[in-house]
């Protein structure tokens, strides 16, 4: 009877680590801090689901009231690795406690978003959130993440080397050469 006991035992305890792998990963789009209207959300959800299909990645957006005592990097890669994402992918959280956001990636996400262009990245959508432009800057980042994936699956990711150029850096570049 003890025998029976102990491998019920062992099974039930096997059993309730499994239950997270079964566990619904969150919805890619999680605005705790409420900064988007209802259509905005939709909207926005709506883009990052294509971009991460179409990838086979995650491509996340998080905002938070409060990050609970963590510092913005841990709560980042804690809210991506415990709540369902897939293994690849990458996270923006922005912190209204800290008025601070950051980036998190994972797997094939680390691969596409090189830290020069996490800083390219970031730099593209910090004005819309500086102008409290949320919607704005979350459509930004998920245009420019879906054309960083693609940079990225063409084998030559984007880096230091070979960021991606502005038209205006274009036109600068162009009257800097006539001059």
């Amino acid at each position: 009877m003890k025998k029976v006991l102990t491998v019920l035992l062992a099974l039930l305890i096997t059993l309730s680590f499994a239950v997270p792998a079964f566990a619904e990963a969150m919805p890619r789009l999680v605005d705790q801090a409420d900064l988007l209207t209802d259509a905005q959300e939709a909207a926005l959800l709506s883009k990052l689901d294509t971009i991460s299909n179409k990838h086979g990645m995650d491509v996340v957006v998080v905002t938070a009231d409060t990050l609970e005592g963590k510092s913005p990097t841990a709560y980042a890669d804690d809210f991506y690795d415990y709540n369902g994402y897939c293994e690849d992918g990458i996270l923006l959280l922005v912190s209204m406690e800290d008025s601070d956001w950051w980036i998190s990636t994972a797997g094939y996400g680390i691969t596409a978003f090189t830290d020069a262009g996490i800083e390219y990245l970031g730099n593209r959508f910090v004005p819309s959130l500086s102008d409290g432009d949320y919607a704005g800057a979350f459509e930004i980042y998920a245009d420019t993440c879906d054309g960083f994936i693609t940079q990225a699956k063409s084998g030559d990711p984007y880096d230091t080397h070979n960021l991606p150029k502005e038209p205006f850096d274009f036109i600068l570049n162009l009257g800097i050469c006539l001059v």
